[in-house]
């Protein structure tokens, strides 16, 4: 009995670690498939993204040498998610600093009316004149009124410093939304010219300096009042064109050029504020079909050259339906003329502080979002180790997981200059990020532009 016991004691050890095992392996909860998929995508975008090592212009720019294929574009749109976001408007001037030091553009065509930029890009030629006190006085839109679009315009006017005008950088608007400042430019580029026909100009179209051309409870109201401004837009264009050779022999072809473009833009801001009134969803189509006309015009204007486009990402994205309405966007025509010498780059926020105008007590407040929409394109963006980085979507499609999910839509945040904290998932639209952006950048955490 004492032998059998002995030598029966290893198997009833083995019996005992056996069961133990089995019961340890049974215990263990198996990853679902999902958790898999969202854990091999993480894998990916680790591998594939690029750290940003800082958001601040002043220092060097080695981070972004990723980007260096951009400089086989025409046009370069970079967006922002918010209009109101520190670190978006820092880096776009990151951005922009480094493809003109480095792939050669010269033109930032910005998101603001053609008049207006025709008048501060004389400051950035000149290196003369107070920009800051310019933003302050002139600027009537407070989400480009900051000391980060500040630092950009700085920048510019600094860098043409000693510069030949072949290297010099340019601002242009592209916007065409107000006549306030259109106006009195026009006058002002007319003077140079012949200042008895600037002063004609000037009091045919005094009527249109300021920020609404129409307001009336109905539409009888509103007809009635553009009855009275359209025969004098069109008259001072008529008299445009018959001075055409005259303003051309005295001045040059492109001054005259020049002239007509702020002219052209005072036509398309009394169509847009008239439609917005009549059919906002129109307004939308016009003014879109006319920033892209404005940017194009940079080309026949100033010739092959590299043009930065700064705008919001809903601008900038190669939509052809922007704002879920039934047009495209500025990048949707873009794109349909220049093809793939339009790229993209997208801009992407997990959480943060951001200005905004809060719907529900009609201010500009600093606003917060406290986390992204469950299964957002921002939500996988923020699984990941870096706190913000820059990828580039041709290289996630390489990679296996990241390539079905691309191939999907999904919610994307896209907040404006407005917010309402106790809607958020209004402001996630479900895209397929792919056909619209070329580049994201990324930041987990965000801070409020400094607004002046």
């Amino acid at each position: 009995m004492k032998n059998f016991a002995s030598s029966s004691f290893p198997l009833l050890l083995l019996i005992m670690v056996s069961s133990l095992a089995c019961s340890k392996a049974e215990n263990e909860v198996k990853p679902t498939l999902q958790e898999t998929i969202e854990q091999n995508l993480k894998i990916e975008l680790n591998a594939t993204l690029h750290p940003l090592s800082t958001t601040d212009p002043s220092l060097p720019l080695n981070d972004l040498d990723f980007l260096g294929n951009l400089g086989n574009a025409k046009i370069v749109g970079m967006g922002e998610a918010t209009h109101g976001t520190q670190e978006f408007f820092q880096m776009k001037h990151r951005i922009f600093k480094y493809l003109v030091e480095k792939q050669g553009f010269r033109y930032l065509a910005f998101e603001y009316d053609l008049g207006g930029c025709m008048a501060l890009n004389e400051l950035i030629q000149s290196g003369q004149g107070d920009i800051k006190a310019w933003m302050s006085q002139q600027m009537y839109f407070w989400t480009w009124r900051t000391e980060e679009v500040l630092q950009l315009f700085l920048w510019m006017q600094d860098y043409n410093r000693n510069k030949p005008d072949a290297e010099k950088v340019h601002l242009v608007g592209v916007d065409c939304q107000f006549t306030s400042q259109s106006v009195p430019q026009l006058v002002n580029l007319l003077s140079r010219y012949d200042n008895n026909f600037a002063s004609e100009v000037s009091n045919k179209l005094s009527s249109l300096v300021k920020a609404e051309l129409y307001k009336g409870e109905n539409f009888n109201s509103i007809q009635q009042a553009r009855n009275g401004v359209l025969p004098q837009i069109n008259e001072v264009g008529r008299a445009l064109d018959e001075r055409a050779a005259s303003i051309s022999q005295l001045t040059s072809p492109a001054y005259y050029q020049q002239i007509r473009r702020v002219y052209e833009t005072i036509v398309q801001a009394e169509i847009i504020q008239y439609s917005q009134i009549i059919n906002a969803e129109t307004s939308f189509n016009f003014r879109e079909k006319y920033m892209a006309e404005n940017l194009d015009w940079i080309f026949s204007q100033y010739g092959n050259v590299k043009v930065a486009l700064w705008a919001h990402n809903e601008h900038v994205a190669k939509n052809d339906q922007f704002v879920s309405f039934g047009t495209k966007s500025l990048g949707g025509n873009i794109q349909a003329k220049y093809g793939t010498a339009y790229q993209v780059i997208g801009f992407s926020m997990g959480s943060g502080d951001f200005k905004a105008y809060n719907l529900t007590n009609n201010r500009l407040e600093t606003m917060r979002l406290d986390a992204p929409l469950a299964n957002s394109f921002n939500d996988q963006f923020t699984q990941v180790d870096e706190p913000r980085y820059g990828v580039k979507l041709a290289d996630l499609q390489k990679r296996y997981f990241w390539n079905g999910r691309l191939s999907s839509s999904r919610p994307f945040l896209s907040i404006g200059a407005v917010f309402n904290a106790q809607q958020v998932e209004n402001y996630f639209y479900t895209i397929r990020l792919d056909q619209l952006y070329d580049v994201i950048f990324h930041f987990d955490n965000t801070n409020p532009s400094q607004v002046f």
